[in-house]
């Protein structure tokens, strides 16, 4: 595997882009999540992560950005994910993780609300690192 190439990040008034290049795995998930944290930490309400160039996502790179939409959700804030290659966007079809592709402007702005109930357990927050 090659590692993710680059990460920038683009931010005008509250909104932050954070683009990607290469490839998200065990190895690089946790840039994208400290990522997100600073974004926040920063005051941005809305965040949005750029794929067009992102060649490969596993299971690290999508419990990433899972944890990144609760994350952002339970600030009140708003988090999608945009541009994801056929490659990259059969991970999300195959694991209903597909509402991160949405900008949920669209629709609800809450990551919970998003969430198939599937994921969701009573009592549990994953935010908070529940286990």
């Amino acid at each position: 595997m090659t590692a993710m190439r680059t990460m920038t990040l683009h931010r005008c008034d509250d909104r932050a882009t954070i683009f990607l290049e290469g490839e998200i795995d065990l190895a690089t998930a946790p840039a994208v999540g400290s990522a997100v944290q600073g974004c926040v930490s920063r005051g941005a309400g809305s965040i949005v992560v750029d794929l067009t160039r992102l060649t490969f996502c596993d299971a690290s790179g999508l419990n990433a950005f899972l944890t990144a939409s609760l994350y952002v959700g339970a600030t009140g804030g708003r988090f999608w994910l945009r541009g994801a290659t056929p490659t990259v966007r059969r991970v999300f079809d195959l694991t209903a993780s597909a509402f991160l592709l949405d900008d949920p402007a669209a629709g609800s702005s809450s990551a919970r609300a998003r969430l198939p109930s599937a994921l969701l357990m009573p009592g549990r927050s994953v935010v908070s690192g529940d286990r």
